[in-house]
């Protein structure tokens, strides 16, 4: 080997390591540790996404809990707004409970049904004539029943009765309330 050779070899020699080093760097290296990154960020993705199943986990019993409640919660509220008038049971029922009070009463007029957000509000109409107490008494325990009702009051009057009991007489409008 003569010195032209040698000089060359030399020059050639650390351009060719050079080249291998960026090659092997470029190639091999880079695309290693991208992928080594975009694991890392995936098994980070991974274990945040199991710290979260692992607290929900956690709060389902209590979330179950609730629901049972909640559960009851519209079971009772079904039972005090039903979702079906039932009108022939009504109209016994309230029927019964004037007859237990003393309550005279001729008709009952059907009224109007307005459509709320959650629920629908039936009237009806029922003219009465009744003592003050047998009145505050068949109210008092149309009040304390389950389902749910509200009582409008029309053209009460006052008059006396024949033994000299003071009668109140008027129009008793009930709403009964359904849900949609």
């Amino acid at each position: 080997m003569d010195k032209k050779q040698l000089q060359k070899l030399v020059i050639i020699l650390p351009i060719v390591l050079i080249a291998g080093i960026f090659v092997y760097y470029k190639y091999l290296i880079l695309p290693l540790n991208a992928k080594r990154d975009a694991l890392k960020t995936e098994l980070e993705n991974i274990k945040r996404e199991y710290s979260d199943s692992v607290a929900r986990a956690a709060r389902l019993p209590k979330l179950q809990e609730e629901i049972i409640v909640l559960n009851n919660e519209i079971s009772d509220i079904e039972k005090r707004l039903p979702k079906d008038k039932d009108l022939p049971n009504l109209i016994r029922m309230l029927s019964k409970k004037m007859d237990l009070h003393r309550v005279t009463w001729s008709k009952l007029s059907p009224g109007t049904q307005n459509v709320k957000d959650y629920y629908i509000e039936h009237s009806y109409t029922i003219p009465f004539k009744v003592s003050y107490h047998d009145f505050a008494e068949f109210l008092s325990d149309v009040g304390q029943m389950e389902r749910r009702f509200a009582t409008r009051f029309s053209r009460l009057a006052t008059t006396t009765g024949n033994n000299g009991i003071t009668l109140v007489m008027g129009d008793l409008t009930f709403l009964i309330y359904t849900s949609k």
